[in-house]
C-alpha cells in the first residue's frame, strides 16, 4: 500500500468504531483521546497510555474486519485500565492475561480474527485478568509461546515510561471517565461494560462521609464568635469577613493534596473523586485545590459554576507540611481539608481558629496534632 492508501484504510477502520451504534458513544469518545500512529518497529500493533501503534506492513495484510477487531482489542486494553492495573506484575505475563480476557470476549461477540493466530482460550472464560495472570504464573507450562496475534515475543500492552508515570495513569483514567460520561449523555449507559463501571466505581464513589463532616463544619463555625452570619448592627459600616453564607454554604474551602512520591495513582483518583463530590454536592462559593510536596507545586481556584474534571499531578518530591501551614495562615480559608498519607513530621498548630480535616490515606496508625482525622483506604 502507498502511504496515502494506508491512511485512507486506517481512517476507514477508525470510522467503523462510530458505526456501531451501541458501542460508538463510549469507544468513539475513547478513541478520540488517543493518537493512532504507524510504527514499523513493532511487529503487529500495541497500545500505550497515550497512543495506539500499528505496523503498516502487517496492517496491509489484514482483512478489513480483522483490522476492526485489532483496533477494538487495543481500545479494550485502555478501557479496562490494563496499564494502570498492572502494578508490580510481570509486564509480559500481565499482557498475556489481558489478551486472553479481551480475545475471549471478542470471540463471543462475533469479531473476526481472520489472518491472525490470537491468544484465545475458552478455559479462561469468566476469569478476571488478575486470576488469569495468577494461573499463568503458577503454571509456567501454560505460558504462551507467541504474543497477542501469534507473533513470537510480541506484547501489545506497552508502558513506554515503565508504567510508573502517575500523570499518564491519571490521564488514562480521566479519558475512560470521559468516555463513560459521553455514553451516559447519549443514553447509552447500558452499553458501558460492567467491568469498566465496577473498576471505576472503586474510585469515583466518595468514601469519606462528607455530609457528616461538613455538617460538623457548619455547626462548629456557627457556634464560634468569629463566624457571624451578619455584620453587627452596632457597626453597620464595618463589614467583617463572614465565613458562612446565610444559606450555610462555605465561602472558601481549600483542599490540599499531598503529591509526594509515596502517593499512588489510586490515591490521586480517590482525591479527584472526593473533590468532585464536595464541589457538586455542597457547592462552595470558592474551592481552591493546592498540590504540595516539600513546597506548593500547583494552585487552582474553582468558583461556584466552574466545572471540575480532575487534576494533573504536579510534584512528586518529598513531603513537608510547612508550606501548607504558611498557605493556610496567609489565605485564611473558611475551612481546610488536607489529603495525605501522613508519613511526615506533623504540622505545627496554626494561630487562627480555622477548622481542618485531615484525610489520612492507608496509614491507620497516623495521628494529627489538631483538627479532625479521618482514615481511609484506597
Amino acid at each position: 500500500m502507498t502511504p496515502q492508501a494506508l491512511t485512507k484504510a486506517l481512517d476507514f477502520t477508525k470510522s467503523r468504531i462510530f458505526t456501531d451504534i451501541a458501542r460508538a458513544p463510549f469507544f468513539g469518545s475513547l478513541m478520540c483521546s488517543y493518537e493512532v500512529v504507524w510504527d514499523s518497529t513493532c511487529s503487529t500493533a500495541y497500545a500505550t497510555m497515550d497512543k495506539i501503534g500499528w505496523n503498516p506492513e502487517w496492517f496491509a495484510t489484514l482483512p478489513e474486519l480483522t483490522r476492526h477487531t485489532v483496533l477494538m482489542h487495543e481500545l479494550w486494553h485502555i478501557a479496562q485500565l490494563h496499564h494502570v492495573r498492572m502494578g508490580p506484575r510481570d509486564p509480559e505475563v500481565w499482557s498475556y492475561a489481558c489478551d486472553y480476557w479481551i480475545n475471549n470476549m471478542l470471540v463471543d461477540q462475533g469479531f473476526s480474527f481472520e489472518g491472525t493466530k490470537p491468544l484465545q482460550d475458552s478455559a479462561f472464560q469468566g476469569m478476571a485478568e488478575e486470576d488469569i495472570y495468577d494461573y499463568l504464573i503458577a503454571n509456567p507450562s501454560k505460558m504462551p509461546k507467541t504474543g497477542t496475534w501469534g507473533v513470537p515475543q510480541d506484547s501489545d500492552l506497552r508502558n513506554e515510561d515503565g508504567g510508573n508515570s502517575k500523570a499518564s495513569q491519571q490521564m488514562t483514567i480521566n479519558n475512560v471517565v470521559q468516555a463513560v460520561q459521553a455514553a451516559e449523555m447519549c443514553n447509552q449507559a447500558g452499553a458501558i461494560p460492567g467491568s469498566i463501571k465496577e473498576f471505576l466505581n472503586r474510585f469515583l464513589k466518595p468514601v469519606v462521609p462528607w455530609e457528616v463532616v461538613l455538617h460538623n463544619f457548619f455547626t462548629d463555625l456557627l457556634s464560634e464568635d468569629y463566624s457571624w452570619k451578619r455584620p453587627n448592627r452596632r457597626h453597620q459600616d464595618v463589614y467583617l469577613p463572614s465565613l458562612v453564607q446565610e444559606n450555610d454554604r462555605l465561602e472558601h474551602l481549600i483542599y490540599y493534596l499531598d503529591v509526594s512520591g509515596s502517593i499512588s495513582t489510586e490515591d490521586v483518583v480517590r482525591f479527584n473523586s472526593e473533590v468532585k463530590f464536595i464541589k457538586d454536592t455542597f457547592k462552595p462559593l470558592m474551592l481552591t485545590l493546592v498540590q504540595f510536596d516539600t513546597e506548593i507545586t500547583s494552585e487552582q481556584v474553582f468558583l461556584e459554576d466552574d466545572p471540575f474534571e480532575g487534576i494533573e499531578v504536579v510534584g512528586r518530591g518529598g513531603t513537608s507540611f510547612k508550606c501548607v501551614r504558611q498557605h493556610i495562615i496567609t489565605a485564611k480559608p473558611t475551612a481546610a481539608i488536607i489529603f495525605s498519607d501522613l508519613y511526615v513530621t506533623p504540622m505545627e498548630p496554626i494561630p487562627d481558629p480555622i477548622p481542618v480535616v485531615w484525610i489520612g490515606i492507608n496509614n491507620p496508625e497516623a495521628r494529627v496534632p489538631f483538627g479532625k482525622l479521618i482514615h481511609i483506604r484506597t
